[in-house]
């Protein structure tokens, strides 16, 4: 009877202590977006497992403080179960993780635009100081820019999306991050799309200053548009990036024409969040 008791015991405590875990992953996040000068800051209240796992992804917003000045200044995360854990992500620190913080918060689409506008804003200026002191060597792929090969034949065009031109593997199954080792992406955000990718092979590059990095294989570089797609877009041998929307053409140019020489300031419509660089090898990766 008392090995029995003991036992429930234990279940009872593993069942406690499990549910504990829960509350704190599933706990709440505070966002304010600091942007009004008169009216109090809009807030938006998050699950804590999506906004650590965003955090975590980059970590050019730490140590910043917020801007000063009218406008958009960035963002202030408090977390409801730890006082302490203030955290700052000032406004032009990290374009992937504003951005997605920018999606999350309920706002007026006019204050959602001017928001956008300065995050890039501040962001490219932020590179073009850099730059100055920073001079870039160019980097590049063994892949070469072959438009005809994706688009000559209108089946392969169809079949082959951005996945399948970024890691210039031809599938004609219009390939999903993940979908060859059984995995589905559930939240369409960075690190769920990252995460695929990285199953089927993909390697996540840093890129510790504002150069594009030089990748061990080839390159790659993830963007999103919060909540409804993902993008990727392709390092070729002549410097310069390559991208294949969709069912569409393969192309070397952005959204407003311009030649692509990085992505992250490049002209990408909706596709907002700058997710990452990762190394690909047609060898290596497998997709479906």
């Amino acid at each position: 009877m008392e090995k029995i008791h003991f036992s429930l015991l234990c279940l009872f405590l593993c069942f406690l202590l499990k549910d504990v875990k829960s509350q704190r992953e599933n706990g709440t996040i505070i966002v304010e977006l600091n942007v009004f000068s008169g009216r109090p800051n809009p807030v938006a209240r998050i699950i804590k497992r999506p906004i650590q796992r965003l955090l975590a992804s980059n970590n050019q917003w730490r140590g910043s403080n917020l801007n000063e000045g009218l406008g958009y200044r960035g963002f202030t995360i408090y977390d409801m179960d730890n006082a302490t854990e203030t955290k700052v992500v000032a406004g032009g620190s990290d374009i992937s993780i504003e951005n997605q913080l920018l999606e999350w918060s309920n706002i007026p689409r006019d204050v959602k635009l001017h928001c956008h506008e300065r995050i890039r804003g501040a962001y490219v200026s932020n590179m073009n100081n850099r730059n100055q002191t920073n001079r870039c060597e160019q980097v590049s792929s063994e892949t070469t820019y072959e438009p005809l090969k994706w688009n000559s034949d209108r089946f392969v065009r169809r079949w082959n999306n951005c996945y399948n031109y970024g890691n210039d593997i031809i599938t004609n199954t219009f390939a999903q991050p993940g979908r060859a080792n059984n995995y589905r992406i559930q939240t369409m955000d960075g690190p769920s799309v990252q995460f695929g990718a990285e199953l089927d092979g993909l390697i996540r590059i840093e890129a510790p200053t504002s150069c594009v990095p030089e990748p061990n294989g080839n390159l790659v570089a993830l963007v999103i548009w919060p909540g409804n797609d993902y993008h990727f877009f392709r390092l070729d041998e002549n410097g310069l990036f390559s991208h294949k929307p969709g069912r569409t053409d393969a192309r070397n140019i952005d959204n407003s024409g311009q030649l692509i020489s990085d992505p992250r300031t490049a002209d990408r419509g909706p596709y907002t969040v700058f997710q990452c660089f990762m190394e690909t090898e047609p060898d290596v990766v497998y997709i479906q």
